[in-house]
């Protein structure tokens, strides 16, 4: 549900009214796994109960709970680093005073989308993720949603040869 009320909330990557193209490998970009790095160490120290909810499928469960490694939960985050050289040249950012948009012109990357709203201060307050990787054997989509102070989301859909379909999500409400 909250993955429809983002995806809604904001524009698609494929439109994007002031494109910057990325031509320099030496551009650099949000600092996605810093900006992380950061929100663990708090969640960390003020350990907060979250509810958490976990669905394998058709089966779902959900628990009020303290996170004991937050660097481990956030961990699908703290990988997504924008200023990996593999991404260097098709990158194209799209921005506004509220929003920036990194769309990847390489359909052989695994990013396809991050987006970054920003509050009025100018710092994140959520940052949203769209990856595929393919190959001959399997498809994996997965969609990323971080809020700051109200949740986060991991949801991921795997079609696998010879074994099927796969749907994971992991939602943690603050």
């Amino acid at each position: 549900m909250a993955a429809v009320i983002i995806t809604a909330a904001f524009s698609s990557c494929s439109n994007g009214n002031q494109e910057k193209k990325d031509s320099s490998s030496q551009e650099k970009y949000f600092d996605i796994p810093a900006f992380f790095q950061k929100e663990i160490d708090s969640l960390a120290s003020t350990n907060p109960e979250i509810n958490k909810t976990v669905k394998k499928d058709d089966q779902e469960e959900t628990k009020k709970l303290k996170i004991k490694d937050w660097q481990i939960e956030l961990s699908s985050f703290q990988a997504i680093d924008l200023n990996k050289s593999a991404y260097a040249g098709f990158v194209k950012v799209d921005s506004t005073d509220s929003l920036i948009q990194y769309s990847f012109t390489n359909p052989e990357l695994d990013l396809s989308c991050v987006r970054i709203k920003l509050n009025k201060d100018g710092n994140p307050e959520m940052i949203s993720v769209e990856k595929e990787v393919r190959n001959t054997l399997y498809k994996t989509s997965e969609f990323l949603v971080y809020e700051k102070d109200k949740f986060y989301l991991v949801e991921k859909n795997q079609q696998v040869k010879v074994m099927g379909d796969n749907y994971y999500k992991v939602q943690g409400e603050f």
